[in-house]
């Protein structure tokens, strides 16, 4: 009996400290640019949650990168982050490149039939039955040639002995790239002597693979104070520079200076201004800006994707259900809990925008179904109206709306479909 006693104070004793937990009021109406988007959401759109993208600030993300990327090395977009062929082509075509970054293989086969004029390197290592799966789905129709246009990574000499099979099986001719750890530690090449053992098996099957290059990622480094990232880096890509020496150095059949010198990510891209060893730099969630990559690096880069749910049902106050004392509670503590609004879906990896001031309600739960969210009477939405969320990260989110809603204020808005697989 005593346990229980506890167990209900300790409930009612977090219930009360939620409540009090933002006593200000923080609600605001749309500012100008959401309540013109939420105008025409509620003349346009489905009347389902959509992912919206603002092609004019993608446009001005996409040119950042550009910019930081520079004339001497090249952009490769990561297909992850912008998951549709449409976002894919338009993102090519802003920033005049071909080259892509590719982690699943279902995009693999899309990318082979809808844009055969890319040049594809691998992300990660898949398993030796997913490349099989790749050119068995490859098909004849399309002008993709994989022996030129995709690098697969390799990270072992076991796997090199895996996809060798696979070439040997299937008469193909593999371009792979080998993976480098450069300082994260994700269980790639760390010893030059376990390069070795890869560039033997490149070396004595050269009817099986074609060395396109390197692969680097640093993404460990984003979060470190900017004295010590830099420092880090310069670490990083010297480690870098050492494996590529041993190559050169005990592989010259292999070796080529234009190899493939991948590294960087979205977080890390605008470092790498006056460096000499990579000369291909990845990016991808960058251009739609989540807010997992709100640093100091994209300062300058502006929020382009944006979860649209509409409102099912409002009502005033919080009606929590066997305790309605405890809404009345949170009412009377906290203003940003005098409203209370129920979506169409919910509890996605995202955080609410706009209008200002709405939270997912602590004691009523989270829902994806339809998720309870409060704000105070700033906040003035009503049944229909659109609330804005950005989500966390791009490259699973985009993928759950349905087709992408590419706008361009004063344009018709179009509809880009995701790569599903």
């Amino acid at each position: 009996m005593a346990e229980t006693v506890i167990d209900r104070r300790a409930f009612l004793a977090g219930a009360v400290g939620l409540c009090m937990g933002c006593a200000f009021n923080r609600g605001a109406p749309y500012d100008d640019y959401f309540r013109s988007l939420n105008a025409d959401l509620r003349a346009t759109a489905p009347g389902t949650p959509i992912l919206a993208i603002d092609l004019n600030r993608l446009d001005h993300n996409l040119d950042l990168l550009r910019a930081a990327v520079g004339p001497r090395k090249i952009y490769r977009i990561v297909v992850k982050s912008l998951p549709s062929i449409d976002l894919l082509r338009y993102a090519m075509r802003h920033t005049q490149t071909r080259h892509l970054m590719a982690f699943h293989q279902p995009s693999l086969n899309a990318i082979a039939n809808e844009l055969p004029g890319s040049d594809v390197l691998l992300g990660k290592p898949l398993p030796a039955s997913a490349a099989r799966t790749f050119y068995e789905k490859c098909g004849a129709q399309t002008t993709f040639e994989p022996e030129r246009q995709i690098q697969w990574l390799l990270d072992s000499a076991t796997r090199a002995e895996e996809y060798r099979a696979v070439a040997t099986a299937l008469g193909v001719r593999m371009r792979v790239a080998i993976e480098l750890d450069i300082g994260d530690h994700r269980g790639h090449v760390q010893t030059h002597d376990q390069l070795r053992a890869i560039l033997r098996r490149i070396e004595s099957n050269p009817s099986c693979f074609e060395l396109g290059g390197f692969m680097g990622y640093d993404a460990y480094a984003a979060g470190l104070p900017p004295g010590l990232r830099t420092r880090i880096l310069r670490d990083s890509t010297d480690r870098y520079q050492g494996f590529i020496d041993v190559t050169r150095r005990e592989f010259p059949a292999l070796y080529r200076p234009n190899l493939t010198r991948n590294g960087a990510g979205s977080k890390t891209i605008a470092l790498y201004e006056n460096d000499k060893v990579l000369n291909d730099l990845a990016a991808g969630s960058a251009a739609v800006m989540p807010t997992d990559f709100d640093v100091d690096t994209l300062s300058d880069h502006l929020p382009a994707a944006f979860i649209a749910a509409p409102i099912l049902k409002h009502r005033k106050g919080v009606d929590i259900p066997i305790l309605p004392i405890l809404g009345s509670w949170m009412e009377f503590t906290n203003p940003n809990r005098r409203n209370s609004y129920f979506l169409y879906g919910g509890n996605w990896k995202a955080n609410y925008h706009s209008p200002k001031g709405l939270f997912p309600n602590p004691i009523y739960g989270r829902s994806s179904n339809s998720e309870m969210v409060n704000g105070s009477d700033r906040v003035s939405l009503t049944t229909d109206d659109y609330v804005f969320l950005r989500p966390t990260q791009s490259e699973s989110v985009l993928l759950q709306f349905g087709d992408l809603w590419a706008f361009r204020q004063g344009t018709p808005t179009l509809r880009w479909p995701v790569i599903r697989g």
